[in-house]
């Protein structure tokens, strides 16, 4: 008979892999997607061509979800109530001037389903970065705003979709 060996590196990736899945965790691009009876799904609330509601739009289209064109063929919808930017100071260099600043991202919205009757009516979803501007580089802080902006969207349209995931 040939007995085969487990290594210990190999009991610890599949320990780490067990509690890895135990505790929630998902790979950063896997995407959920809302249940079948939500279907086709209407977007509402903020303008087709804001960034966000792109960004919403591709990832649910990306999932997979069918949405719909209009109130008629909308078998619920995702309302977006307020999507508001604040920046504030986070801390200050010698000469007392700004150098960090914390930027908070607030994403209210609502499910109805059917159409104006409320499924969900969450807290707002927060995402919060801390950026550093010493002085100059315009150019490319201005770059750098753009990328973080669009990272912001992307992380508030997933965490979206996976509560209208979970409603299931």
């Amino acid at each position: 008979m040939c007995r085969h060996r487990i290594r210990p590196a190999a009991w610890v990736l599949l320990v780490v892999a067990v509690l890895l899945s135990a505790c929630g965790f998902h790979p950063r691009g896997e995407i959920t997607r809302p249940p079948a009876d939500m279907q086709p799904l209407l977007l509402v609330g903020l303008p087709d061509y804001n960034d966000f509601m792109r960004e919403l739009r591709r990832q649910l289209e990306q999932a997979g979800v069918s949405l719909a064109q209009g109130q008629k063929d909308a078998a619920s919808v995702v309302r977006i109530k307020q999507l508001k930017k604040e920046r504030r100071v986070f801390s200050v260099n010698a000469d007392n001037k700004a150098v960090e600043y914390e930027i908070l991202y607030i994403l209210k919205f609502v499910a109805e389903q059917p159409p104006g009757t409320r499924l969900l009516d969450p807290p707002p979803l927060e995402a919060r970065r801390i950026i550093y501007e010493p002085g100059g580089q315009l150019l490319g802080r201005v770059r750098e705003a753009e990328l973080r902006e669009a990272d912001v969207y992307a992380d508030l349209a997933r965490r979206l979709i996976r509560q209208l995931a979970a409603m299931r």
